[in-house]
Protein backbone atom coordinates (compact mmCIF):
# COMPACT_ATOMS: atom_id res chain seq x y z
CA UNK A 1 0.00 0.00 0.00
CA UNK A 2 1.21 3.13 -1.18
CA UNK A 3 2.29 6.14 1.30
CA UNK A 4 0.54 9.66 0.60
CA UNK A 5 3.46 12.34 1.30
CA UNK A 6 2.95 15.46 2.49
CA UNK A 7 1.84 18.13 0.00
CA UNK A 8 4.55 18.96 -2.26
CA UNK A 9 3.19 19.33 -5.75
CA UNK A 10 2.49 22.47 -7.18
CA UNK A 11 -1.20 24.01 -7.15
CA UNK A 12 -0.77 23.43 -10.89
CA UNK A 13 -0.26 19.52 -10.41
CA UNK A 14 -2.94 19.17 -7.98
CA UNK A 15 -5.42 20.89 -10.80
CA UNK A 16 -4.74 18.40 -13.14
CA UNK A 17 -4.93 15.65 -10.58
CA UNK A 18 -8.50 16.80 -10.05
CA UNK A 19 -9.17 17.06 -13.66
CA UNK A 20 -8.09 13.86 -14.60
CA UNK A 21 -9.94 11.98 -11.30
CA UNK A 22 -13.43 14.08 -12.64
CA UNK A 23 -12.39 12.88 -16.00
CA UNK A 24 -11.99 9.08 -14.94
CA UNK A 25 -15.04 9.13 -13.48
CA UNK A 26 -17.48 9.88 -16.63
CA UNK A 27 -18.85 7.75 -19.31
CA UNK A 28 -17.11 9.36 -21.71
CA UNK A 29 -13.62 8.64 -20.61
CA UNK A 30 -12.21 6.88 -23.69
CA UNK A 31 -8.86 4.28 -23.91
CA UNK A 32 -6.76 7.09 -25.32
CA UNK A 33 -7.99 9.61 -22.17
CA UNK A 34 -6.82 6.77 -19.61
CA UNK A 35 -3.11 5.92 -21.86
CA UNK A 36 -2.62 9.74 -21.59
CA UNK A 37 -3.76 9.55 -17.52
CA UNK A 38 -1.33 6.75 -17.43
CA UNK A 39 1.66 8.50 -19.03
CA UNK A 40 1.30 12.06 -16.91
CA UNK A 41 0.24 9.63 -14.03
CA UNK A 42 3.71 8.03 -14.49
CA UNK A 43 5.67 11.02 -15.93
CA UNK A 44 6.14 12.72 -12.01
CA UNK A 45 6.07 11.16 -8.25
CA UNK A 46 4.22 14.33 -7.08
CA UNK A 47 1.70 13.22 -9.62
CA UNK A 48 1.12 10.43 -8.07
CA UNK A 49 0.80 12.21 -4.40
CA UNK A 50 -1.83 14.94 -5.95
CA UNK A 51 -3.80 12.65 -7.13
CA UNK A 52 -3.51 10.07 -4.23
CA UNK A 53 -4.74 13.68 -2.23
CA UNK A 54 -7.68 13.98 -4.50
CA UNK A 55 -8.74 10.50 -3.78
CA UNK A 56 -8.41 11.09 -0.36
CA UNK A 57 -10.78 14.24 -0.33
CA UNK A 58 -13.32 12.48 -2.41
CA UNK A 59 -13.32 9.67 -0.03
CA UNK A 60 -13.89 11.89 2.93
CA UNK A 61 -16.40 13.92 1.33
CA UNK A 62 -19.08 13.89 3.80
CA UNK A 63 -16.68 15.04 6.55
CA UNK A 64 -16.13 18.29 4.56
CA UNK A 65 -19.66 18.47 3.57
CA UNK A 66 -20.66 20.90 6.23
CA UNK A 67 -17.52 22.78 7.22
CA UNK A 68 -17.69 26.53 6.66
CA UNK A 69 -15.28 27.58 4.21
CA UNK A 70 -16.17 30.27 1.48
CA UNK A 71 -14.79 28.43 -1.37
CA UNK A 72 -16.97 25.33 -0.25
CA UNK A 73 -19.92 28.31 0.43
CA UNK A 74 -19.37 29.26 -3.28
CA UNK A 75 -19.27 25.49 -4.83
CA UNK A 76 -22.87 24.68 -2.59
CA UNK A 77 -24.87 27.25 -4.10
CA UNK A 78 -23.07 26.02 -8.01
CA UNK A 79 -25.97 24.97 -10.27
CA UNK A 80 -25.47 22.59 -12.83
CA UNK A 81 -27.42 22.36 -15.78
CA UNK A 82 -28.93 18.66 -16.04
CA UNK A 83 -29.14 19.28 -20.37
CA UNK A 84 -25.69 19.57 -20.45
CA UNK A 85 -22.88 16.87 -19.25
CA UNK A 86 -20.25 19.17 -20.08
CA UNK A 87 -21.21 22.13 -17.61
CA UNK A 88 -22.14 19.44 -15.40
CA UNK A 89 -18.60 17.98 -15.21
CA UNK A 90 -17.49 21.73 -14.85
CA UNK A 91 -19.41 21.96 -11.68
CA UNK A 92 -18.01 18.81 -10.10
CA UNK A 93 -15.01 19.70 -10.57
CA UNK A 94 -15.81 22.90 -9.39
CA UNK A 95 -16.84 21.33 -6.06
CA UNK A 96 -14.47 18.92 -5.94
CA UNK A 97 -11.49 21.57 -6.19
CA UNK A 98 -13.07 23.83 -3.34
CA UNK A 99 -13.31 19.86 -1.14
CA UNK A 100 -9.96 19.65 -1.92
CA UNK A 101 -9.07 23.25 -1.25
CA UNK A 102 -10.50 23.36 2.44
CA UNK A 103 -9.02 19.59 3.01
CA UNK A 104 -5.57 20.77 2.25
CA UNK A 105 -6.05 23.79 4.31
CA UNK A 106 -7.23 21.61 7.43
CA UNK A 107 -4.75 19.50 6.90
CA UNK A 108 -2.05 22.24 7.52
CA UNK A 109 -4.04 23.61 10.39
CA UNK A 110 -4.76 20.22 12.42
CA UNK A 111 -3.83 20.57 15.78
CA UNK A 112 -0.31 18.38 17.73
CA UNK A 113 -1.17 17.28 20.98
CA UNK A 114 1.77 15.83 23.13
CA UNK A 115 0.92 13.18 25.45
CA UNK A 116 3.68 11.79 27.71
CA UNK A 117 4.06 9.73 30.94
CA UNK A 118 6.84 9.83 33.97
CA UNK A 119 8.84 7.23 34.70
CA UNK A 120 6.96 4.16 36.37
CA UNK A 121 3.34 5.38 34.76
CA UNK A 122 1.80 3.42 32.09
CA UNK A 123 -1.30 5.73 30.21
CA UNK A 124 -4.10 4.74 27.27
CA UNK A 125 -4.99 7.24 25.15
CA UNK A 126 -8.18 7.08 23.14
CA UNK A 127 -8.20 9.09 19.80
CA UNK A 128 -11.16 10.85 18.23
CA UNK A 129 -11.10 8.37 15.53
CA UNK A 130 -11.76 5.43 17.73
CA UNK A 131 -7.49 4.28 17.97
CA UNK A 132 -6.32 3.75 20.62
CA UNK A 133 -2.60 4.37 22.01
CA UNK A 134 -1.03 2.70 25.02
CA UNK A 135 1.98 4.64 26.23
CA UNK A 136 4.89 2.81 28.60
CA UNK A 137 7.34 4.25 31.41
CA UNK A 138 9.17 7.86 30.11
CA UNK A 139 7.89 8.10 26.83
CA UNK A 140 6.11 10.83 24.80
CA UNK A 141 4.45 11.32 21.18
CA UNK A 142 2.91 14.14 19.44
CA UNK A 143 -0.36 13.51 17.27
CA UNK A 144 -1.61 15.28 14.64
CA UNK A 145 -5.25 13.77 13.29
CA UNK A 146 -6.51 15.78 10.26
CA UNK A 147 -9.17 14.79 7.27
CA UNK A 148 -6.26 13.57 5.46
CA UNK A 149 -4.23 11.55 7.92
CA UNK A 150 -3.21 10.34 11.33
CA UNK A 151 0.32 10.78 12.55
CA UNK A 152 2.22 10.11 15.48
CA UNK A 153 5.85 11.02 16.47
CA UNK A 154 7.10 8.67 18.81
CA UNK A 155 9.94 10.95 20.14
CA UNK A 156 10.95 9.16 23.20
CA UNK A 157 10.17 5.59 25.04
CA UNK A 158 7.66 2.93 23.99
CA UNK A 159 4.11 3.11 22.83
CA UNK A 160 1.50 0.37 21.81
CA UNK A 161 -0.89 1.48 18.88
CA UNK A 162 -4.63 -0.35 17.97
CA UNK A 163 -5.43 1.43 14.96
CA UNK A 164 -9.11 1.77 13.47
CA UNK A 165 -8.29 1.37 10.02
CA UNK A 166 -9.22 3.80 7.15
CA UNK A 167 -7.22 3.51 3.79
CA UNK A 168 -8.11 6.55 2.82
CA UNK A 169 -7.18 8.64 6.39
CA UNK A 170 -3.78 6.43 6.63
CA UNK A 171 -2.12 6.70 10.45
CA UNK A 172 1.56 6.65 10.20
CA UNK A 173 3.67 6.58 13.32
CA UNK A 174 7.17 8.04 12.68
CA UNK A 175 10.33 7.59 14.54
CA UNK A 176 13.34 9.20 13.76
CA UNK A 177 13.75 8.95 9.67
CA UNK A 178 11.62 5.67 9.99
CA UNK A 179 7.89 5.82 9.02
CA UNK A 180 5.43 2.70 9.94
CA UNK A 181 1.89 2.79 7.86
CA UNK A 182 -0.70 0.65 9.80
CA UNK A 183 -2.74 -1.67 7.38
CA UNK A 184 -5.52 -2.85 9.92
CA UNK A 185 -2.93 -3.15 12.76
CA UNK A 186 -2.15 -3.57 16.82
CA UNK A 187 1.99 -3.04 17.05
CA UNK A 188 4.55 -1.64 19.43
CA UNK A 189 6.96 0.44 18.66
CA UNK A 190 10.31 0.65 21.03
CA UNK A 191 12.50 3.97 20.22
CA UNK A 192 15.75 3.22 20.90
CA UNK A 193 19.30 5.22 20.23
CA UNK A 194 19.61 5.67 16.28
CA UNK A 195 16.93 3.43 15.87
CA UNK A 196 13.83 1.27 16.90
CA UNK A 197 11.99 -2.04 17.30
CA UNK A 198 8.86 -3.01 15.86
CA UNK A 199 6.53 -5.61 16.62
CA UNK A 200 3.35 -6.32 14.95
CA UNK A 201 0.79 -8.36 17.25
CA UNK A 202 -2.01 -8.46 15.05
CA UNK A 203 -2.38 -6.96 10.75
CA UNK A 204 0.34 -5.75 9.21
CA UNK A 205 2.27 -2.75 8.82
CA UNK A 206 4.65 -1.09 6.22
CA UNK A 207 7.61 0.08 6.89
CA UNK A 208 9.90 2.82 4.90
CA UNK A 209 12.79 5.42 5.49
CA UNK A 210 13.23 6.77 2.26
CA UNK A 211 16.32 5.23 1.68
CA UNK A 212 17.32 1.64 2.23
CA UNK A 213 13.91 0.48 3.38
CA UNK A 214 10.98 0.78 1.36
CA UNK A 215 7.25 -0.40 1.52
CA UNK A 216 8.64 -3.64 3.56
CA UNK A 217 5.76 -5.60 5.01
CA UNK A 218 6.01 -6.70 8.61
CA UNK A 219 2.64 -8.52 9.98
CA UNK A 220 1.71 -10.10 12.83
CA UNK A 221 4.27 -12.52 15.33
CA UNK A 222 6.80 -10.79 13.61
CA UNK A 223 9.35 -7.74 15.02
CA UNK A 224 12.72 -6.10 12.92
CA UNK A 225 14.90 -4.27 14.53
CA UNK A 226 15.81 -0.83 12.52
CA UNK A 227 18.86 1.67 12.69
CA UNK A 228 19.23 4.58 10.67
CA UNK A 229 22.59 3.50 9.83
CA UNK A 230 21.94 -0.09 8.60
CA UNK A 231 18.85 -0.06 8.16
CA UNK A 232 16.40 -3.41 8.99
CA UNK A 233 17.61 -6.74 10.70
CA UNK A 234 16.86 -10.06 10.63
CA UNK A 235 13.28 -10.79 11.04
CA UNK A 236 12.32 -12.24 14.41
CA UNK A 237 9.26 -14.36 15.82
CA UNK A 238 7.85 -12.85 18.92
CA UNK A 239 5.12 -14.07 21.56
CA UNK A 240 2.66 -11.21 21.16
CA UNK A 241 1.54 -11.75 24.53
CA UNK A 242 4.95 -11.30 26.05
CA UNK A 243 5.50 -7.90 23.96
CA UNK A 244 2.74 -6.40 25.61
CA UNK A 245 2.77 -7.65 28.71
CA UNK A 246 4.12 -4.26 29.92
CA UNK A 247 0.07 -3.03 29.55
CA UNK A 248 -0.77 -5.00 32.69
CA UNK A 249 2.08 -4.68 34.37
CA UNK A 250 4.15 -7.14 33.33
CA UNK A 251 7.88 -7.88 32.81
CA UNK A 252 8.79 -10.68 31.49
CA UNK A 253 11.83 -12.47 30.77
CA UNK A 254 12.73 -16.07 29.40
CA UNK A 255 16.69 -16.93 29.56
CA UNK A 256 18.10 -13.31 29.51
CA UNK A 257 21.21 -12.09 30.61
CA UNK A 258 21.22 -10.12 34.14
CA UNK A 259 22.38 -7.13 32.32
CA UNK A 260 19.55 -7.36 30.06
CA UNK A 261 16.98 -7.72 32.94
CA UNK A 262 18.90 -4.48 34.45
CA UNK A 263 18.50 -2.23 31.72
CA UNK A 264 15.02 -2.85 31.02
CA UNK A 265 14.44 -2.34 34.88
CA UNK A 266 16.13 1.26 34.72
CA UNK A 267 13.53 2.13 32.39
CA UNK A 268 10.55 1.14 34.81
CA UNK A 269 12.65 2.94 38.13
CA UNK A 270 14.60 5.64 38.98
CA UNK A 271 17.79 3.70 40.15
CA UNK A 272 21.00 2.90 39.08
CA UNK A 273 22.47 -0.85 39.50
CA UNK A 274 26.02 -1.54 40.19
CA UNK A 275 27.96 -4.63 38.80
CA UNK A 276 30.82 -5.29 41.23
CA UNK A 277 31.65 -8.33 39.70
CA UNK A 278 31.36 -7.94 36.18
CA UNK A 279 30.73 -11.59 35.27
CA UNK A 280 26.94 -11.41 37.24
CA UNK A 281 26.09 -9.86 34.37
CA UNK A 282 26.93 -12.60 31.80
CA UNK A 283 23.95 -14.74 34.39
CA UNK A 284 20.30 -15.43 33.20
CA UNK A 285 17.29 -15.16 34.50
CA UNK A 286 13.53 -15.64 33.52
CA UNK A 287 10.35 -15.08 35.05
CA UNK A 288 7.44 -12.84 35.26
CA UNK A 289 7.91 -9.93 37.70
CA UNK A 290 5.22 -6.52 38.42
CA UNK A 291 7.31 -3.74 36.55
CA UNK A 292 6.01 -1.65 39.80
CA UNK A 293 7.39 -3.02 42.31
CA UNK A 294 11.52 -3.49 42.83
CA UNK A 295 10.99 -5.33 45.82
CA UNK A 296 10.06 -9.07 44.75
CA UNK A 297 12.59 -8.93 42.35
CA UNK A 298 15.57 -8.63 44.43
CA UNK A 299 14.53 -11.02 46.29
CA UNK A 300 14.00 -13.04 43.81
CA UNK A 301 17.70 -12.78 42.85
CA UNK A 302 19.03 -13.65 45.63
CA UNK A 303 16.87 -16.39 45.56
CA UNK A 304 17.52 -17.67 42.45
CA UNK A 305 21.31 -16.36 41.56
CA UNK A 306 24.27 -16.32 43.84
CA UNK A 307 24.05 -12.65 44.26
CA UNK A 308 24.07 -10.67 47.38
CA UNK A 309 21.73 -7.14 46.61
CA UNK A 310 22.45 -3.71 48.87
CA UNK A 311 20.44 -0.79 48.12
CA UNK A 312 21.63 2.82 49.50
CA UNK A 313 19.20 5.03 48.28
CA UNK A 314 18.58 5.29 44.31
CA UNK A 315 21.84 2.96 43.79
CA UNK A 316 21.65 -0.99 43.89
CA UNK A 317 24.52 -2.94 44.56
CA UNK A 318 25.13 -6.06 43.07
CA UNK A 319 27.82 -8.50 44.24
CA UNK A 320 28.43 -12.18 44.40
CA UNK A 321 27.54 -14.05 46.76
CA UNK A 322 30.45 -16.09 49.01
CA UNK A 323 28.84 -18.86 50.85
Amino acid sequence: MSNVAPANYSPQQLKQAVEWFVKLQSEQCSENDRVLFDKWFLKHENHKVAFEQAEQIWANMDDLKFIPLSSLDAARSAKPIKSNLVKLASCILFIFSALITGGIWLDHNAETVIYSTEIGEHRCVDLADNSHIDLNTNTRVSVRMSLLGRKVDLIQGEAQFEVSHNPFRPFTVTVGDLNIRDIGTVFNVRKQVQGAIVSVLEGEVELNNGRNVSNESLVAGNQRNYTEHSGLGILQKVEPEKISAWINGHLVFTRASLSDVIVELERYHNVHFIFYDKNLAKETLSGTFNSSDLNPFLHALETMLPIQVKRNGQQIELRRWVR
